[in-house]
């Protein structure tokens, strides 16, 4: 964002957290993450660019690296040392 203010957000994960892809035939797909009183949902416009399938494949991308992180501390053991469940992901 270039010259604009940012907005932060953090969403504790827990094992009530959960993930949601829907696709619709007429118009762009909805992603959602909800954790804890929070509903995240990501849009598009109805008319996509280039950019916004650039953004589709970077947050792919990024979210598969994620869970390879997340998995590699699980199996470390360091995972369970933080007091909070697994953090098992389900899709909604």
């Amino acid at each position: 964002m270039a010259g604009g203010r940012m907005s932060a957000l953090s969403l504790p994960i827990d094992g009530a957290a959960s993930t949601e892809f829907r696709a619709f035939r007429a118009r762009t797909p909805l992603f959602t993450v909800s954790a804890g009183r929070v509903l995240v949902t990501l849009t598009l416009p109805e008319r996509l660019r280039a950019e916004d399938v650039e953004f589709a494949r970077g947050l792919a991308e990024q979210a598969a690296a994620y869970a390879v992180e997340v998995e590699r501390l699980y199996r470390s053991g360091r995972g369970s040392s933080s007091g909070r469940s697994s953090g098992k992901r389900r899709a909604a």
